[in-house]
């Protein structure tokens, strides 16, 4: 954590101020409270701190009386705004005096520590407010409708693969079917010449063994 990690908490409600002090405190920041606006400046003017993180609505000097004076006196201070009676108006106006944050309640204690932490670590150009990210879910991933997806894909190419098997027989035996009716057409004489030959050769070998006995 860095050395400039001073942080002064306003809000008028004791409980919060001391929920508050406490987690930031476990975070490592120098954490002072205070419990309105006027008792924030008056602190303030003693105690200068690197991030003031208030509420909105405080009797005598309320948030964004807080804020101005602070553009006013101490400039280089950043502020994060805290309302549960937020409006446009309301926000606008904030970030007009240069808020560094605006956060909605209820507050998750993550996120309003990652702002301070931002605050602290960060210098101000200029009197633009930062808004914290919301918060995205990421989806679950299914991973049985992705196997069964993967199953059916191989069934299919299995599929593909006896098709393309059943066509290349059929394709060779279109094509083997031509060669051998012409090897048939072509050898069939030869084969009967050859086999005539062979009878006629065996007719003259019995005739003259009958004629010789």
């Amino acid at each position: 954590m860095s050395a400039k990690n001073r942080v002064l908490f306003v809000d008028d409600e004791e409980v919060v101020r001391t929920s508050w002090n406490r987690f930031l405190s476990e975070k490592g920041f120098d954490v002072t409270t205070a419990n309105d606006g006027a008792r924030a400046i008056s602190e303030l003017r003693e105690h200068p701190v690197d991030v003031v993180v208030s509420d909105l609505r405080m009797p005598t000097v309320d948030g964004l009386e807080l804020l101005a004076w602070l553009r006013e006196e101490q400039p280089e201070t950043r502020f994060i705004m805290l309302t549960g009676y937020g409006t446009q108006e309301v926000e606008r106006r904030a970030k007009e005096l240069g808020a560094f944050g605006y956060l909605n309640k209820p507050i998750s204690p993550e996120t309003l520590a990652a702002l301070v932490t931002a605050a602290t670590h960060l210098k101000i150009m200029d009197f633009g407010a930062v808004e914290a990210p919301e918060q995205v879910a990421e989806p679950a991933v299914e991973i049985e409708p992705v196997v069964e997806e993967a199953s059916q894909d191989g069934d299919d190419v299995e599929r593909e693969r006896s098709k393309l098997r059943e066509s290349a027989g059929v394709v060779g035996g279109l094509i083997a079917a031509p060669i051998m009716g012409l090897a048939f057409v072509i050898f069939l004489p030869v084969i009967g010449f050859v086999g005539l030959t062979w009878y006629v050769g065996r007719a003259l070998v019995d005739a003259v063994s009958a004629a010789r006995g």
